[in-house]
């Protein structure tokens, strides 16, 4: 699973390669809110420096200020172009999900537990 956090350079690892068949190719994400149906695409360009084994790109979390936390699904395909977001003809290579957080989304913390316990004879 893919992890992405808004207003922020988020650092993505994929296995889009594997299934490429162009050579050093860029990578469409195009990633769908699984509650709203809302779409956004995005162009990565492979960045790892080992050959065929992950790739590793970055998505500038800007993009998804105005749209909704949560789980989304994604497709990714491979193209030549390094500007591209149609979809028609191109071969996709991975599919799977990505969470979408809030900036400073701190873990929720709980306080005030009662650790009484009551037993019955």
């Amino acid at each position: 699973m893919l992890h992405i956090t808004k207003d922020t350079e988020s650092t993505i690892y994929f296995t889009g390669t594997e299934q490429a068949v162009i050579t050093d190719p860029y990578f469409l994400f195009v990633f769908t809110n699984r509650a709203t149906g809302d779409e956004v695409k995005v162009v990565v360009t492979n960045t790892s420096s080992s050959e065929n084994r992950y790739d590793k790109g970055v998505v500038d979390g800007v993009i998804f200020n105005t749209f909704d936390t949560g789980l989304w699904v994604y497709d990714c395909y491979e193209q030549a172009s390094s500007s591209s977001t149609t979809t028609s003809g191109k071969n996709k290579v991975e599919s799977g999900y990505m969470y979408l957080h809030d900036v400073d989304t701190e873990p929720t913390k709980y306080s005030g537990q009662d650790n009484t316990f009551k037993t019955y004879e």
